[in-house]
């Protein structure tokens, strides 16, 4: 390899000492080949701008470490004529080299790219990496394509003498082996720790570890830490064995389980990434033969992919972990016939739904074509719950809090999806469709947003049109320089600034542009309408396309929250979002204003419910009460007892807050009271015919063998119902 190396870069030494080709006096040099050259002779005298990079990989290395980095790379530039600033001082901490994603190497790298540096130091080439894959493609970026110089201060490689890159690949594979042999030295460590009965930091839920006093002695190194072995954390254990006992001798499934944990608020793992109890982890508890003394070790080892740095696990030879398998009876916390009956249990349940589950185990679920998972797509990502804050989980046909579903919010009621859907729908069609106060509140918000661009984007226009004509004149002058021999000694980067500053302001000039090839002109009301029922039209698609549209219109969430139903043990949910004025006249010109709008926006409140008959009968029944109709009329109409009206009354006053009014008064300020009319009311046209005759009271009582009294009712009622007066007796008396 060394031999093909130093041949290869033999020859091109040999090839660039080879002497020039001959010219002819007549030949043309061309304008563009007296700039290159130029170009080329200029570089060489560009002002050099130094940058520096630190990382340390561990938490257990001292912040300092950064610091002294820093000192030796300022020491070599300023013996190199270079000063580093503060500014082009990159780092990374707690950051291992094998990762190619680092915030301060990504900073470097930006930094680079954009020329804001040409020189840049490193205390050792393993601080830019620790993978040759990771480390060479990185340098020669920096090298050959942002023109940056690297140097190195203690592998002394520096990118500008001959024969750097063999260097810096042999240094590269140096420091890969470094993090391999370190691997090795850490397994070794590890398993005489566990091989010798030490914690290897291994434990689970419900265990924990303590420190053996005096071991740290006999241990090697600067921060040198005592042995630990496991014991038993008996709060989590009492958990432990309630899980069981759940499971095993309740017989409650796995995600009631981890309800019941949650709404308990359980302590969890140390090593937890979620504050939630949820299937995965009650299942792991469940199989996990530590529980009965069987420690096993090892099963699973890390895989890093050199290019990315990314760990993945899997699965070590069983061979090979057989050695590192432990047996600790006195850390038990479960009896081996419980744990027993829980694995015969749990296999139960993995051959009763082997069959809806696929090759990676995952349920196969129904089609999307039956569960509607497919179609129903309007309210994706939008359903938030008032209580708890978590989005709504949706199983394509009713939507609950996921929240509620583990146990960690009160929670527990589901809306159906299509209830929700068609409540939206038709609420929102009403406002934008049908309410005119608000369609004209909206043309007033489009109205001012088109005479904000109007004043903003020819004029934007215009100005980027001039600036962009500056700097192309200033880059013109320049190349002109160039020509007359007169470069200044940055022309190299002042140029790259111009250029990039030339490609920043094309960039805005085109997004303008594009946005004036929006404008349709002045809006109208008719125009406006049109967008809006086309808007309509989309969200009733029920597609990715009318949840997008649903989304800009509302906000980006709708609010739901639980609410008791009046005189039932039932929920129901309350949804509530906004719809803005601006928001709208956004959607439909397809642009984004730049004005500041006072709009609050108009808030939608919608009770998701689905009314049954005992909602229909009380709405009937309540109408037919305000219109003064007596009470077995009501009973007709609905076709129940007079008893069930009066409990249905009484259920509506109870729902609006108020006291059912008293029967016989309102008895009295009814036209009919009565279902057949009484005897007086019946007889009133025989009594009228008699009393027209001229008879005295008594002589019609006698005549149609009634009482008096009832003759004067019938009198007084004939009277009543035609509009009359009611005629006195004493003075029709006398008349007779």
């Amino acid at each position: 390899m060394f031999g093909n190396r130093f041949s290869t870069l033999s020859a091109q030494i040999d090839l660039n000492h080879a002497p020039a080709t001959a010219v002819s006096e007549s030949s043309v040099v061309y304008a563009r080949k007296r700039r290159r050259s130029q170009e080329k002779q200029d570089t060489k005298d560009v002002l050099e701008i130094a940058a520096d990079y630190s990382r340390f990989s561990s938490n257990n290395q001292r912040d300092e470490s950064i610091e002294q980095q820093q000192q030796k790379c300022r020491e070599l530039a300023l013996r190199n004529g270079h000063q580093i600033l503060p500014a082009y001082e990159y780092e990374d901490r707690a950051v291992s080299g094998t990762k190619l994603e680092r915030e301060g190497l990504n900073e470097l790298l930006e930094a680079a790219k954009q020329g804001k540096f040409n020189v840049l130091y490193l205390y050792s080439l393993s601080r830019l990496a620790r993978e040759s894959v990771i480390t060479m493609p990185i340098l020669k970026k920096l090298v050959y394509v942002y023109g940056v110089r690297c140097i190195c201060v203690t592998e002394g490689i520096d990118t500008k003498t001959t024969g750097w890159e063999v260097i810096a690949a042999i240094f590269a594979l140096i420091h890969e082996q470094f993090i391999k042999d370190l691997s090795v030295s850490v397994l070794r460590g590890q398993e005489h720790a566990l091989l010798n009965g030490f914690s290897v930091g291994d434990w689970c839920f419900g265990y924990g570890s303590k420190p053996v006093p005096g071991s740290e002695v006999k241990r090697a190194g600067r921060n040198s830490k005592p042995r630990m072995l496991y014991v038993i954390n008996q709060e989590h254990a009492d958990w432990v064995s309630q899980i069981f006992t759940w499971f095993v001798d309740e017989g409650m499934s796995i995600n009631k389980i981890a309800r019941e944990l949650n709404r308990l608020k359980a302590p969890k793992d140390h090593r937890a990434s979620s504050s939630e109890w949820h299937h995965a982890l009650v299942v792991n508890i469940l199989t996990n033969p530590k529980y009965i003394g069987d420690w096993a070790w090892g099963e699973m080892q890390n895989n890093r992919d050199p290019e990315t740095g990314i760990i993945c696990q899997k699965p070590r030879p069983e061979e090979e972990c057989e050695k590192w398998k432990r047996e600790l009876p006195h850390l038990c916390i479960i009896d081996e016939n419980t744990f027993r009956r829980a694995q015969e249990k749990l296999d139960a349940n993995a051959e009763k739904w082997g069959k809806h589950r696929s090759v990676n185990g995952k349920f196969t679920g129904s089609s999307a074509e039956a569960n509607g998972r497919r179609k129903i797509k309007l309210l994706h990502n939008l359903l938030k719950c008032a209580h708890c804050g978590s989005p709504f989980h949706s199983d394509g046909k009713r939507a609950r809090c996921r929240g509620g579903k583990r146990g960690t919010c009160g929670v527990i009621t589901s809306v159906p999806i299509q209830l929700l859907e068609s409540m939206i729908l038709e609420k929102i069609g009403k406002m934008i469709l049908e309410d005119d106060q608000w369609f004209d509140y909206v043309f007033i918000e489009l109205s001012k947003q088109y005479r904000e661009y109007e004043n903003r984007v020819p004029a934007a226009i215009r100005e980027k049109e001039r600036e962009l004509s500056q700097v192309t004149q200033k880059i013109e002058r320049l190349l002109d320089l160039v020509e007359q021999g007169d470069a200044p000694e940055d022309l190299q980067r002042r140029l790259k600034l111009r250029k990039e500053e030339q490609k920043e302001i094309q960039y805005e000039l085109k997004q303008l542009k594009l946005e004036q090839t929006h404008d349709v002109g002045s809006p109208t009301k008719e125009w406006l309408r049109t967008k809006l029922t086309k808007l309509f039209e989309v969200l009733q698609e029920l597609s990715p396309a009318s949840n997008s549209a649903l989304t800009a219109l509302v906000g980006g969430e709708i609010i739901l929250e639980a609410e008791k139903i009046p005189l039932k043990k039932n929920y129901y949910f309350r949804g509530k979002f906004r719809i803005y004025a601006q928001r709208v006249s956004d959607i439909v010109t397809g642009t984004s204003s730049t004005i500041e709008s006072a709009d609050q926006g108009q808030e939608i409140v919608i009770d998701f419910i689905q009314s049954d008959e005992t909602d229909q009968q009380r709405e009937i029944a309540k109408r037919m009460y305000d219109a003064k109709e007596p009470e077995f009329k009501i009973a007709e109409t609905l076709g129940v007892s007079r008893s069930r009206v009066t409990a249905i009354l009484k259920e509506v006053f109870e729902l609006l807050g108020e006291a059912k009014p008293d029967g016989r008064t309102r008895r009295s300020e009814l036209a009919v009271k009565h279902k057949e009319p009484p005897h007086y009311q019946s007889i009133a046209d025989d009594v009228m015919k008699l009393y027209d005759q001229g008879l005295l009271l008594g002589q019609i009582a006698d005549a149609l063998k009634i009482d008096r009294n009832t003759v004067t009712s019938s009198v007084k009622f004939w009277h009543e119902q035609h509009g009359l007066p009611v005629p006195d007796g004493r003075t029709r008396r006398k008349s007779l």
